[in-house]
C-alpha cells in the first residue's frame, strides 16, 4: 500500500566534480533539470507549474535552485553560490515536483554527488 501513496516517479544519480574556487565572484550553474513542464505564466500555479527544492545535502548552504525558462519549458538550475574548499563531497538531493491545479501530481528526486577538489584546476 506504501508504494500505491508514494508520489516519487524516478529516483535518479548524476556525478559532478568541481574545482576549489580561488576568486568566487558570481555563482557558478552546475547542474540543469529540465523539464517537460510548459512555462504558460510567470512562475504561478496555472494549469501545470514545477517546483524544486533542495532536501539535503547543502553543505554549508553554498548551493541554491533557481528556476527559469528556457524554450518555454521549466528548468532548474542548482548553483554553487558559496566557496568550498575541498577536498570535500555530499550528496544533493534534489526535489523536482509536479504541481498542477489540483495539488500535487507527483515528484522525481535526484541525487547529485558532488566532489570537491583541494585544487583550482
Amino acid at each position: 500500500m506504501a508504494c500505491v501513496l508514494d508520489p516519487t516517479h524516478s529516483v535518479s544519480h548524476t556525478f559532478i566534480s568541481l574545482p576549489t574556487f580561488r576568486e568566487f565572484t558570481r555563482p557558478e550553474e552546475i547542474v540543469f533539470l529540465r523539464t517537460t513542464v510548459p512555462a504558460y505564466r510567470s512562475y504561478h500555479l496555472g494549469n501545470y507549474d514545477v517546483n524544486f527544492n533542495i532536501l539535503e545535502g547543502n553543505m554549508e548552504n553554498a548551493f541554491d535552485i533557481i528556476k527559469r525558462v528556457e524554450n518555454g519549458v521549466y528548468v532548474g538550475v542548482v548553483r554553487q553560490v558559496k566557496s568550498l574548499i575541498g577536498p570535500r563531497e555530499t550528496v544533493l538531493k534534489l526535489s523536482m515536483r509536479n504541481l498542477t491545479t489540483q495539488g500535487e501530481s507527483g515528484q522525481n528526486i535526484i541525487n547529485v554527488h558532488v566532489f570537491v577538489s583541494e585544487f583550482w584546476f
